[in-house]
Order: C-alpha cells, then sequence, then structure tokens
C-alpha cells in the first residue's frame, strides 16, 4: 500500500506542477475540439497494484483513438501490462502480463457532464496460467473548464472521470467495482500532451476451481477480498 500510495502522491504533484504551467502561460485561449475526427494517442507510464497476489511494481503502455464532438466522446483502446503473480496460491509463477480491450461512448447532457457506458476485454497471463473475461461499465464524466470571465481564456481545466466496471463474465473471481480516471488539461482541448492518473478498486472472490462442486463454490465465493490498482502517465495525442 506503500509504494501505491508513493504512486498517487507523486502523480497529484505531476498534476500540481502542470495545473501551475497552464494557469502562468499567456498564450491565447485554447479552442476546444467540437468535430467527429478520431485523435490517435498513446499513454505510458508506472503502474503499482496492492492486493491479488500482484508484484506492486509494473508499466502501462496504451494506444487508442479519442474522439471529441460538441454532444459526445467515443473511445476505442487496447493496453498492455508487464505484472506478475508473486503471492498467489499456484507458485513459482515468474511471468505475467495482462492485456485490455475497451470502447465506451459518453453523451454530454449540461454544464460539462456526460453520461455513458462501455465494454471492456481483460487477460492476464501468467506461467501457470491464464483468465479473461468481458465487462460491461457505465458511469460519468466531469469536464472543468475555470475562467475568470466569459469569453476570457482558461485559467485552469480537467476532466474526471468515475465508472463502474462489472463483473460481466468474471465466473472465477467476478471482480467488479469502481475506476477514476483524472486528465490534464481536459482532453475536450485542442492540446497534444496530458497527464493522466487512475486509480481502480476491485473486490473480489476466491478463485472457482470446480464449478460443479456447489458446495465448494458456494465457499469460494463467500471469501471475498479488495485490490487497489492505480497508474500515471502522460498521453500524447494526434
Amino acid at each position: 500500500m506503500g509504494k501505491l500510495a508513493s504512486l498517487l502522491f507523486a502523480g497529484a504533484c505531476v498534476s500540481s506542477a502542470l495545473g501551475q504551467a497552464i494557469s502562468g502561460t499567456s498564450s491565447p485561449g485554447v479552442e476546444l475540439l467540437t468535430k467527429p475526427i478520431p485523435h490517435p494517442y498513446f499513454y505510458l507510464g508506472p503502474a503499482s497494484s496492492a492486493g491479488a497476489g500482484f508484484g506492486s511494481q509494473s508499466y502501462r503502455a496504451e494506444t487508442g483513438v479519442d474522439v471529441e464532438t460538441a454532444h459526445a466522446v467515443f473511445e476505442a483502446m487496447g493496453a498492455y501490462e508487464g505484472v506478475r503473480k508473486n503471492n498467489d496460491n499456484d507458485q513459482p509463477n515468474p511471468n505475467g502480463h495482462e492485456r485490455f480491450l475497451e470502447s465506451s461512448a459518453y453523451y454530454r447532457v449540461a454544464h460539462g457532464w456526460s453520461v455513458g457506458m462501455g465494454l471492456r476485454w481483460d487477460q492476464l497471463s501468467t506461467t501457470n496460467y491464464s483468465k479473461s473475461a468481458t465487462r460491461p461499465e457505465f458511469g460519468a464524466e466531469y469536464d472543468l473548464i475555470q475562467r475568470p470571465c466569459d469569453g476570457c481564456r482558461r485559467d485552469f481545466s480537467m476532466r474526471v472521470k468515475l465508472d463502474w466496471v462489472m463483473a460481466g463474465t468474471d465466473r472465477e473471481n467476478g471482480s467488479h467495482g469502481p475506476a477514476i480516471t483524472m486528465t490534464l488539461p481536459t482532453p475536450r482541448e485542442k492540446r497534444h500532451w496530458f497527464f493522466r492518473s487512475r486509480v481502480s478498486v476491485d473486490r473480489f472472490h476466491t478463485t472457482v476451481t470446480e464449478p460443479d462442486n456447489l458446495a465448494l463454490t458456494r465457499e469460494q465465493r463467500s471469501q471475498q477480498y479488495f485490490a487497489a490498482y492505480a497508474d500515471s502517465g502522460l498521453v500524447y495525442r494526434f
């Protein structure tokens, strides 16, 4: 948990520094994206986890497409995270990684708010086994754009996104929980560089090993745990 907190603290420091740099610039007002044009992007940053038997330190690489229109937001991405299990019940288990695919659509409602839903697929592959699941998700996001007056350039901007990720087809562990993403400045702005920090908390149960054994399955599902994940890094959007 200490390393996870350190990563979050470092992300907060970078966010603050970037916010101060944005506030101090004297460039003219930043244009907002309004047309349905796909913008490819690439993300890279360190990642950390606590619980679920994962090693505490890893990294995440992600590429995708972001579409920011006047009325909606569309996103699609694929990601790779270099993780391994070093404290599960199947040791030694020296190597591992996770892969992700995700797409989502959010509709802008009013006052900077958007609501929407998406679908994600994730696969954990280790030396000894692999697991995968498809998970629906739904949530809301808020674009904060501060201006000293109407028509003035903005002083500060960011996007905060909260999703609830469902268990979906995850019959083995039933992992589900909230995921919070902060992006600075807001992706609504016509910019190339962004800082992004993401935190998620999953609730899951002991792995179901014999689905046909109802008594054992009931016992395994009653053993509930929590795990936390975080990553922070830079986004370059074309």
